[in-house]
């Protein structure tokens, strides 16, 4: 053999010096509806235990704070007036129809975390993330099972952790959370704090687990929106009787839309007397990063905490509503009971403060080198980069 030969092979088995290492895994988790006043050591003693080792902190979710917007603006990085999920319904103002579960990968207009990661040649596992049911503009991740309620959390956390093993370095998995029984039985009754208790008992020790197997595995445990107790009802259709509309509540929050936009100065007026927040579409104040989208509705409406708004025009609406309402979101950020969990592994230790959930799909990126096709609306935390 040729000595330029030879020394190619030997430099092909061997490391070189200086070569960057690849980065570390990163797998993501979000708990649906698990607030960050749910997490406490005593709620949680063993994750709580567990998240001394890393940062803990809460996540601020978007306005309206719901499942579907919450988890695109998780997975993209962006405001909903920008990834278009603007709440779990709203109407379609190319085809007028209203959208009754924005579940649908169609339904997020800005690139999702796996995909610009699955573009950039990362390998990415997708559990049930809600919203992704398929390809993105053609593209898929590695691996994907698409997203479908009512799967047990084992399911999910196998799934994770074969992934990792079979060489994935992005793993984004769904958890049930706490949702079902917030809204049912209410954010701190028995239920859900025996759901807590159930989730702590499965999540510590497989974490545990699987960071021993992947050493410098990065975990995030966050959510989509939190949760408060309800305390009353108001009957939107009541109020805005005698002016046509379409509504869509989302719990603490609506969206109207009216048939005659002569009829918004009217409508506004009812609703301010009854002591509610309400704007224009192109009123919303800023910070709430709606205004900017048509599938907002032509109103916004927010009510106070613990008031959550109906929009039932029959006794079987009605009864429908009242089964999921002793606990209810979709209020603003600045609500705390709104807040989502938040616990980083992998990133350093402290105390993390509040982080918006848009920032946290531009630090995963920023972990593990991906290139966005289009710059997101957050930014990666300071806090959570190597070196800061």
């Amino acid at each position: 053999m040729r000595r330029s030969a030879l020394l190619a092979v030997l430099l092909a088995l061997l490391p070189l010096r200086g070569r960057p290492a690849e980065p570390a895994p990163v797998l993501m988790i979000s708990a649906d509806g698990l607030a960050a006043d749910q997490f406490t050591a005593r709620s949680m003693p063993k994750v709580w235990e567990l998240s001394k080792e890393g940062r803990r902190g809460a996540g601020l979710p978007p306005f309206p704070a719901t499942t579907y917007n919450g988890h695109a603006t998780l997975a993209t990085g962006c405001w909903p007036e920008h990834h278009g999920v603007v709440a779990n319904s709203y109407r379609d103002p190319a085809t007028g129809k209203m959208i009754p579960i924005a579940h649908h990968i169609e339904d997020v207009q800005r690139e999702p975390l796996w995909v610009a990661a699955t573009r950039s040649g990362v390998r990415t596992a997708v559990y049930h993330w809600v919203g992704a049911t398929g390809p993105w503009e053609g593209v898929s991740p590695w691996r994907m099972e698409r997203f479908s309620p009512g799967h047990p959390d084992a399911e999910a956390l196998a799934f994770s952790e074969a992934a990792l093993r079979d060489g994935a370095r992005l793993v984004m998995t769904y958890l049930s959370g706490t949702d079902g029984e917030g809204h049912i039985q209410g954010p701190r009754s028995p239920g859900t704090r025996a759901k807590l208790a159930r989730l702590d008992d499965e999540l510590a020790p497989w974490l545990r687990r699987v960071r021993a197997a992947h050493p410098g595995l990065r975990v995030i445990l966050t959510a989509d929106h939190g949760m408060a107790p309800m305390r009353r009802r108001i009957h939107l259709p009541s109020l805005l009787d005698g002016i046509p509309c379409d509504l869509i509540a989302h719990g603490g929050s609506a969206y109207v839309y009216l048939l005659h936009p002569g009829d918004a100065a009217k409508a506004l007026g009812r609703l301010r007397r009854a002591g509610l927040k309400a704007w224009t579409r192109e009123q919303v104040p800023a910070r709430h990063h709606l205004s900017g989208n048509p599938r907002v509705g032509d109103l916004v409406v927010l009510a106070p905490e613990g008031q959550w708004l109906s929009k039932a025009r029959s006794s079987r609406e009605e009864a429908a509503e009242w089964h999921g309402r002793q606990g209810a979101h979709a209020y603003s950020a600045d609500t705390r009971t709104m807040h989502a969990w938040l616990v980083v592994l992998g990133a350093g230790r402290g105390p993390l403060g509040t982080v918006p959930l848009w920032d946290l799909a531009p630090t995963v990126a920023a972990w593990l080198d991906i290139r966005w096709a289009q710059a997101p609306d957050g930014r990666p935390v300071d806090a959570l980069l190597p070196g800061r």
